[in-house]
């Protein structure tokens, strides 16, 4: 008789999936679930033009990849994004994602100028109802959150910006991840997982506000991307200019809380994006990227021209081809975030450049090799000494330029002497520029690093191999993600290489943590996970 019942509920189960699988694709037809199945849409978002607009004022439409077709509303509805500020009502969203696993979008309330908290809210366009899933608590009330996407863990992450542009450079642009509540979000469910996990660095290429607007998007593995125009102060007003596309490592995503930098890199610049307001960001199946923009129909000035919804495709980093089909916009809206159901294996993988190098012999020796050498012009060899601010200190022209595939390498015996940070940038046919990772050396160092430091992550101990040009005193020290040092350690170490076990860790708290090993003035520092 168990055996019955048992089964009998396994059944019933299945049966019940089946049937909830069944109304997935039958509605599909309608728009009315997320198709994350053929690989030929993604989705848009749609507000009123020039601001908060009015109730129920939020569209949600499929668009299709290689025509730009707008389709009909998810849900058959619009929806009432809307939150009471101060005695105000504020609606609408510009900021969007889609978790593939559960089908439910994601969106955020808006702000005024002054600050307060934004709701996130879940949106099951199968049903056409909302839920708000959590909001933000008040260390984050004076941050526009404009960037939006769920991460292949199922997590939700946003990009924040500081309401007031005399903020601290530091800390003006926070990561903020929120939990997603898994296949069936419920009113609440994300309360108290909304947390800042730490904030974007401030360069000469983004500044503070030079970040406001743009979108983010994942890889297969975690990576973050982000597409952003940056937004200067030009004789008083503020102006749309370079558009860039950057890069977080998975890696360099902390696991936690925490106040610390994250560490974001350059990978192209999108010149044919320039003075538009990048909104949307998101991948097809295959890597390539779609980005929603608005553009100015004359001078950027206060009040703002005209402008018109364009939606881009860029197959290789750097290119930007308009969608010249995409529509009809819904009228009095503008196409805000983008979103899709897929993390593809690998972004643009046609221009993935990657360079390595070494100190030897008294000179950097800097190599890469480009599986896009038949579409480059020339390379350039860029040297920083904060890893911030790159000059160009040496351009190479392709070789064999019929083909494809072509290493290439360069001796810097000009390098001077402590840290200096290397990347390549790819200067192609079309104008686009496309940017290596970036890779640090220690110019006639008394210390240098062998390997990764393991296991990461680590629980009670870890290993550091180390390599010294003569006998010193190696000291090693451990700093969590708000910069305080909650361990040193001190070895002796011989000309050569050196093996020093980190121990005594395992009363740590769980979290990232940084690794700084220093030998006189000379300073490696690693991150490590502690789990």
């Amino acid at each position: 008789m168990k055996a019955y019942v048992a089964n009998t509920r396994k059944w019933m189960k299945l049966t019940a999936l089946l049937l909830s699988i069944q109304l997935v694709f039958s509605n599909l037809s309608n728009a009315q679930a997320p198709d994350c199945i053929s690989g030929t849409v993604m989705y848009g978002i749609f507000t009123n033009v020039g601001g908060s607009g009015t109730a129920d004022s939020t569209d949600i439409r499929p668009i299709t990849y290689t025509t730009g077709a707008v389709g009909n509303l998810m849900g058959n509805r619009r929806y009432w994004i809307r939150r009471q500020i101060g005695g105000n009502w504020y609606y609408g969203a510009s900021a969007m994602s889609l978790n593939p696993a559960s089908g439910y979008f994601f969106v955020n309330t808006q702000m005024p100028t002054t600050g307060g908290a934004k709701d996130v809210i879940a949106i099951n366009t199968l049903t056409g109802t909302q839920a708000i899933i959590g909001t933000t608590p008040v260390a984050l009330d004076n941050y526009h959150m404009v960037k939006m996407a769920v991460a292949p863990s199922g997590l939700g992450y946003a990009i924040g910006v500081h309401r007031d542009s005399t903020a601290a450079a530091g800390t003006f642009n926070p990561l903020i991840r929120f939990s997603t509540c898994g296949l069936a979000p419920m009113p609440g469910c994300a309360a108290g997982t909304i947390v800042t996990l730490g904030y974007l660095p401030s360069t000469s290429l983004m500044y503070k506000w030079d970040l406001f607007n743009g979108d983010i998007s994942f890889d297969a593995v975690g990576n973050l991307y982000f597409a952003t125009a940056a937004f200067w102060r030009v004789n008083g007003l503020g102006r749309y200019t370079d558009a860039r596309l950057f890069r977080i490592n998975a890696a360099d995503i902390p696991a936690g809380a925490g106040a610390g930098t994250i560490p974001m890199s350059l990978v192209a610049e999108y010149n044919g994006l320039d003075s538009t307001v990048v909104n949307g960001l998101t991948f097809d199946p295959a890597g390539s990227l779609y980005i929603s923009t608005r553009r100015f129909l004359g001078v950027q000035n206060s009040p703002p021209p005209p402008s018109v919804s364009e939606v881009y495709t860029s197959w290789t980093m750097g290119s930007s081809n308009n969608i010249a089909t995409f529509g009809p916009v819904p009228a009095g809206k503008s196409i805000g975030d983008l979103a899709g159901c897929y993390f593809p294996a690998m972004v643009l993988a046609l221009n993935d450049l990657r360079l390595s190098g070494k100190y030897s012999g008294g000179q950097s020796t800097l190599r890469w090799e480009s599986h896009n050498n038949n579409n480059v012009i020339y390379y350039e060899i860029q040297r920083s000494e904060n890893g911030d601010d790159f000059e160009t200190i040496a351009r190479v022209n392709p070789i064999n330029v019929s083909q494809p595939d072509q290493a290439y390498s360069y001796n810097d015996a000009d390098a001077g002497s402590g840290r200096r940070y290397y990347r390549v940038r790819q200067v192609l046919a079309n104008g686009g520029k496309f940017y290596s990772n970036v890779i640090n050396i220690n110019v006639n160092s008394k210390i240098t690093l062998v390997g990764k430091l393991r296991p990461s992550p680590f629980e009670s101990f870890f290993d550091i191999n180390v390599k010294l040009t003569s006998s010193n005193n190696v000291m090693v020290r451990l700093i969590d993600q708000n910069g305080r040092i909650v361990l040193t350690q001190r070895f002796s170490g011989h000309g050569g290489d050196n093996k020093f076990t980190v121990s005594n860790l395992s009363k740590l708290s769980k979290g990232v943590y940084v690794a700084e090993i220093t030998v006189e003035e000379d300073i490696i520092r690693e991150k490590l996970i502690k789990q």
